[in-house]
């Protein structure tokens, strides 16, 4: 009978262990089925950790994360980016639905077993899928770089030393390369910061009006009691500023420079080697008798006849107050040659009567010096077809450059920078008249 007693104790022990380790199995089954309904632990949509959510509760949580503004900076500059802005959307369900697909394809007991001993999940990284609106995003942009970009300034000019200051560069934004730095950020689920991608530019030239204030303010402060007449012509743009371009003269020396034009016209490039050397030293000299002797040859021996073949030519070229009525220093008088420069009242350099210019007509001159000697157009090309051609005005430039004073316009410029230029001066008038060939554009110089 005690016998009996313990064994039916031991089976109950028996059956009691058995059905509590049923009992347990059904509520760990009941607890790993309930864990089964969410995301997989381990799980990873677009950088967010979702494993151990459910469906909703992921989209609730990468719809926060990717919701979040994204941090802009430009240079100094920091502000916001809301993602609705330019309509980003996720494509959750896609996700999801590729996350339920490693769920359901993983073998039931197999992960019932990892559940029971606590193993970790696999890692499973599942793609952001989304979409933005670019051209939104462009107009973004666009309206950044309206608000913020910076455009270049010009050196202002110092009176004093009629120099410039250094300008500021202008700040642009990049807009495509700043398209694909937000689009890295618009797809991370942390560190949401973008630095937009800006171009920083040279500083712009300054208007050449400022030159010409710089030039006023100069004689200003200097109390200049003379007249000065200055003409500025950029050749790549057109633009100029003048100061009393149009008060008339004494010619000077400067007047070499329509004989020049003369007698290119007479010989063309086939000049004796007399003529050359007299060019060259009327050019490169003040020498009367040089000039002298080319008027006189192109005025087939006499020097009042070379002058009116100047004269004649240079009104047919539009320049009504420069002319030669006589030889340099030489006795005797001329003809008076009335011009609207000479008959003005309110303005007077007290030329020379016979040899007369302006600062307008000698400009202009070079101009169509430079343009017939660039392409062979311009004026020259019009008034006289045959009788200069583009070597030839290349030969008159040529000539000119050889002219190495260092002073006046050349000796302002920067060493290496070519000067084709003819000077003169008398007691009372200072003038340079100068093609400046600089590494950023070639002007005309007339003072």
């Amino acid at each position: 009978m005690r016998r009996k007693s313990n064994t039916s104790f031991l089976e109950w022990v028996a059956i009691v262990g058995i059905i509590a380790s049923i009992a347990l199995l059904v509520i760990q089954l009941a607890a790993y089925s309930n864990v089964r309904e969410r995301l997989p632990v381990g799980m990873v949509i677009g950088g967010v950790p979702v494993g151990g959510l459910t469906r909703q509760e992921a989209q609730s949580e990468l719809q926060r994360i990717y919701s979040s503004p994204i941090e802009l900076h430009y240079r100094n500059a920091v502000f916001n980016l809301d993602p609705a802005q330019i309509s980003f959307r996720m494509d959750t369900e896609v996700m999801l639905t590729r996350a339920d697909t490693y769920r359901s394809d993983s073998n039931f007991w197999g992960g019932f077993w990892d559940y029971l001993w606590r193993q970790p999940g696999k890692s499973v990284e599942v793609t952001l899928k989304a979409e933005y609106s670019e051209t939104q995003l462009r107009n973004y942009l666009k309206d950044v770089a309206r608000r913020y970009d910076v455009a270049p300034t010009g050196g202002v000019g110092d009176p004093s030393s009629l120099n410039f200051t250094k300008g500021q560069p202008g700040v642009t934004l990049e807009i495509n390369s700043s398209i694909a730095v937000i689009d890295f950020a618009l797809r991370q689920p942390v560190n949401r910061r973008a630095a937009l991608t800006i171009f920083e530019g040279g500083t712009a030239r300054p208007p050449i009006t400022a030159l010409n204030q710089t030039l006023n303010d100069y004689l200003k402060s200097k109390d200049f009691k003379g007249v000065a007449s200055v003409v500025v012509i950029d050749l790549r743009s057109g633009q100029e500023i003048t100061i009393n371009p149009d008060v008339a003269f004494s010619g000077t020396s400067v007047m070499n420079m329509p004989i020049l034009m003369q007698t290119y016209m007479n010989w063309g490039t086939d000049i004796p080697s007399e003529i050359n050397t007299r060019i060259a030293d009327a050019m490169t000299h003040a020498s009367d008798e040089q000039g002298n002797f080319l008027l006189a040859d192109v005025g087939e021996g006499n020097v009042i006849r070379g002058g009116d073949r100047i004269n004649t030519n240079l009104r047919l070229l539009g320049m009504q107050n420069t002319f030669i009525a006589k030889g340099f220093n030489q006795q005797g008088s001329g003809a008076f040659i009335k011009t609207p420069a000479n008959k003005r009242t309110d303005l007077s350099t007290k030329p020379d009567p016979y040899i007369q210019a302006t600062a307008n007509d000698i400009a202009s001159l070079l101009t169509m010096i430079y343009q017939c000697a660039s392409n062979g157009g311009g004026a020259f090309a019009l008034a006289f077809p045959t009788q200069i051609t583009q070597a030839e005005c290349q030969a008159m430039i040529s000539v000119m450059a050889q002219n190495q004073t260092g002073a006046l316009i050349e000796g302002g410029v920067p060493d290496g920078v070519r000067v084709a230029h003819k000077e003169g001066l008398t007691d009372n008038t200072y003038g340079d008249a100068a093609i400046v060939f600089s590494p950023n554009g070639d002007y005309i110089l007339v003072q």
